[in-house]
């Protein structure tokens, strides 16, 4: 008996001590902090020897296998992970643990419990293997994810997930798994699941019951251990991936949605400064790109290697109306995010809250506007910015194929009436990933020796958004009184980490912008050209476009901030007050290109 003691002490150390190790190893801060760490690791010590003292099965029984691979697998590959995406603390690991180590005990007293009842055995088996298939499975969903962005899945990401639809998630595989290694680590991972499901059938082998013939206070301690075990998986499952990022998300999008149903008391406190303001006279364009750096296209990056950008370029010189920033960045990494501040009076620097949206929309609405919102990208309800915006569109309209060739957008532009004054918003899904699928086929791409296909796939895409902006103008400005045209993208691209809210690069935040102003509205707004040229070398932030546009629209309003207007003598917004990524992340942090 007190050999066996010994035997499980030792064992339980060695088993806890291997993830302390494993820790130490990946670089994981602050072991040896009491609460934050070594008081968990004593807790699963003395737990993984009361099961073994309790069930007489030590963790050299097979009973004891399926738990240990889960529970190792799971706690190793998240503190490898967090790690390496940006540093941990293993403080950041306490609910992993936590959850998993009931779950480790859970399969282990099922297990047991198994080998003493024939009646309850398949169901007990069937229990572990959706517990074990639902923390494995996770596990390798996170695991695929690093190795895609490199970095773990935050709730931002997850926000981006839940708004995602079916095609662009066989895309997104497609682009950045391949169809052949989904299919190889699918049957890998039903292989993995098949083992799993073996080793629970030995480790739940019926035995004699004579060997098994425990007291009663050793089982009374087994059920209460039982029941404490699924309180505490119960508990814990929400607390780490992938429920509290599912929750996390769902709150957000549930909560846009609240908002968007009170959108009507923003619209009723919304004033415009002067109640005689008129429309300018003929139409306005607002153009959404998509994942576009700004720094792969050569009319904002004159020293990139291959002209991407043909028609902007040739515009970029001379008194032609065209007015480029070279120093924008995006408010966000992720789309959802991004187009919140890009198309609301939400910003930055203002703290106004998701009950106080105003979207550009409904301003041109208030002035007197036709307004159309014509988009390419399949409706996504939870993202408030985009859905307010299109809804309260007179017109609203998506394209026949949405995600296909952007060029689409230009037979739903002939639909605007020649005459009249109109306020056009067009959202392009530009180089979303796949980068391949949003170029036509026999479009001449962008082919440079010695880069990788995708980087000539993505600067296709770039080139090809480049062609459909000049039909655009050219339609517009022929056919439609065309005013002013503005550009930006929700955001940049990094050609490794493409884009993702956990793992930031500079590349994700470069977004271009430019502003078009036509002879006749330069004629008669001639301060609004003049301080467009004294602000071209100034930093913006694209969450600042709905004052710019207010501004351009002659519009001041109580949601108008003229210091944010690039179009206004008074923008005041410097490199060491911008920020971005909603804030978190200063500017003058961006090492010197």
């Amino acid at each position: 008996m007190r050999k066996d003691i010994i035997r499980n002490l030792l064992l339980s150390i060695i088993s806890m001590g291997v993830i302390y190790v494993t820790y130490w190893m990946f670089g994981v801060n602050d072991l040896f902090i009491w609460r934050h760490g070594i008081q968990n690791i004593f807790i699963a010590i003395a737990c993984t020897f009361l099961v073994q003292t309790i069930t007489k099965k030590s963790m050299l029984h097979s009973a004891w296998y399926p738990g240990l691979i889960t529970f190792y697998l799971w706690l190793g590959a998240f503190s490898y992970i967090r790690s390496h995406a940006g540093g941990c603390r293993v403080e950041s690991l306490n609910d992993d643990i936590l959850t998993l180590l009931p779950v480790l005990i859970i399969i282990v007293l099922f297990e047991h419990f198994g080998t003493q009842s024939k009646k309850i055995r398949m169901v007990l088996l069937a229990v572990n293997m959706v517990l074990i298939g639902y923390f494995s499975v996770s596990t390798f969903v996170y695991c695929i994810y690093y190795s895609i962005s490199g970095t773990g899945l935050t709730s931002n990401d997850m926000i981006a997930v839940l708004l995602t639809n079916s095609r662009e998630a066989v895309e997104f595989i497609e682009s950045h798994v391949g169809v052949g290694l989904t299919a190889i680590s699918t049957v890998l991972v039903l292989l993995y699941l098949v083992g799993i499901g073996l080793l629970l059938m030995k480790g739940s082998k019926p035995q004699p019951w004579v060997e098994y013939n425990t007291p009663k206070f050793q089982k009374i301690a087994l059920y209460i251990m039982c029941l404490v075990a699924i309180i505490a998986i119960r508990h814990g499952m929400t607390r780490i991936f992938p429920v509290y990022h599912y929750r996390v998300a769902q709150g957000y999008i549930v909560g846009a949605q609240k908002a968007m149903r009170a959108h009507g008391e923003s619209i009723r406190k919304f004033q415009l400064a002067d109640t005689s303001t008129m429309p300018v006279r003929g139409s306005v364009i607002v153009v959404i790109g998509e994942s576009a750096n700004r720094d792969h296209m050569k009319a904002f990056n004159p020293k990139y290697q291959v002209d991407t950008t043909p028609w902007l370029t040739s515009k970029v010189n001379g008194d032609s109306g065209f007015y480029l920033f070279r120093k924008t960045y995006s408010n966000a990494t992720v789309t959802e995010k991004a187009l919140s501040m890009f198309l609301s009076n939400l910003n930055q620097y203002n703290a106004k809250t998701r009950e106080e949206m105003i979207t550009l929309t409904d301003v041109a609405n208030q002035i007197g506007y036709d307004t159309w919102f014509i988009s390419n990208q399949t409706p996504a309800p939870g993202n408030m910015a985009l859905t307010l915006s299109s809804e309260e569109a007179k017109h609203n309209i998506v394209t026949k194929q949405p995600g296909k060739s952007d060029m689409q957008v230009l037979e739903e532009l002939k639909r605007v009436p020649s005459d009249g004054n109109h306020f056009i918003i067009i959202h392009l899904i530009g180089s979303h990933d796949r980068y391949l699928d949003r170029v036509p086929h026999g479009f001449d791409g962008v082919v440079v020796d010695g880069n990788p296909q995708k980087v000539n796939d993505y600067d296709s895409s770039i080139k090809y958004t480049d062609e459909v902006l000049e039909h655009i103008f050219q339609y517009a400005k022929d056919n439609l009184n065309l005013q002013f045209m503005v550009y930006g993208s929700d955001h940049g691209e990094d050609m490794e980490a493409f884009h993702s809210d956990g793992h930031f690069t500079w590349d994700m935040a470069r977004a271009p912008f430019f502003i078009y102003l036509a002879p006749e509205y330069v004629q008669k707004y001639s301060n609004i050209s003049k301080d467009l040229r004294n602000n071209q070398d100034k930093i913006f932030t694209n969450d600042l476009i709905f004052d710019t546009v207010c501004g351009l629209l002659q519009a001041p309003n109580n949601q108008y901030d003229s210091r944010y207007d690039l179009s206004s003598a008074n923008y005041s917004l410097t490199r060491d007050v911008a920020v971005t990524r909603h804030g978190q992340i200063a500017l003058i942090k961006e090492p010197e290109s």
